[in-house]
């Protein structure tokens, strides 16, 4: 399996916070807008598997209007980019 790319997901104050494998370790990195989620495929791609953190079905206690908030950037993210 591999794990380089986007591989794991958080929602944190109304954005999500992306867990990223590269060749030299895991790093991390926000996307505040759908625009910011995009760009951060583009950079690194996505993993085989995406993980996420129970904030993500939780996502109203992270600042998103709902609980779903984070689900449904994480989809429009996917769609923006072309990858569903």
């Amino acid at each position: 399996m591999a794990t380089l790319g986007i591989n794991y997901l958080s929602a944190c104050e109304g954005g999500i916070s992306f867990t990223i494998g590269t060749p030299e370790g895991e790093i991390g990195r926000r996307a505040d807008s759908i625009a910011d989620g995009v760009e951060l495929i583009s950079k690194y791609g996505i993993a085989n598997v995406v993980y996420g953190s129970s904030s993500m079905d939780f996502a109203s206690d992270e600042g998103f209007a709902d609980d779903d908030g984070a689900q449904k950037m994480w989809s429009a993210i996917l769609h923006t980019a072309g990858r569903i």
